[in-house]
């Protein structure tokens, strides 16, 4: 007759080779994470309730949704989210550099309000290209 009791050593041993082995994976690329993972290591998604409420990790989760908007844009009211997002701020810095540039000689905070209009036209331009050149779903049509 075969005894199928599993002693208390081997079954502590096989739970702690068992949690070794669990992993989390990445709703966004499906990389397999350590448990206890706040970001994904290859992709930088937010795994875990935790990083949206510390002000340093939720930076991170912001950072990747917008990444994810210029990289990725899947629908037309996303290319016009990002034209809100950085062209109302950067048409902003543009006229106060040019007021600032003609009226006064502080031209250290004129360029740095220039920087901003370069840094949303590459934005609004990467996700245009990206909106352009996506990959579009083949439609299936069913036959009646």
């Amino acid at each position: 007759m075969l005894n199928s009791h599993i002693s208390p050593m081997s079954a502590g041993q096989n739970q702690s080779e068992q949690q070794l082995d669990e992993r989390q994976l990445c709703t966004s690329c499906t990389e397999p994470n350590v448990v206890d993972a706040h970001f994904c290591q290859r992709c930088g998604a937010p795994l875990s309730p935790f990083a949206m409420i510390t002000p340093f990790e939720r930076l991170f989760a912001e950072g990747f949704i917008y990444r994810r908007a210029a990289e990725e844009p899947r629908r037309l009211i996303t290319v016009l989210g990002i034209w809100v997002l950085f062209g109302i701020p950067g048409l902003t810095c543009l006229t106060f550099a040019t007021i600032g540039l003609a009226g006064s000689p502080d031209l250290a905070g004129a360029a740095m309000l220039g920087l901003m209009p370069l840094f949303s036209l590459a934005i609004i331009w990467k996700t245009m290209r990206n909106y352009l050149h996506r990959k579009k779903k083949p439609v299936i049509q069913e036959e009646t």
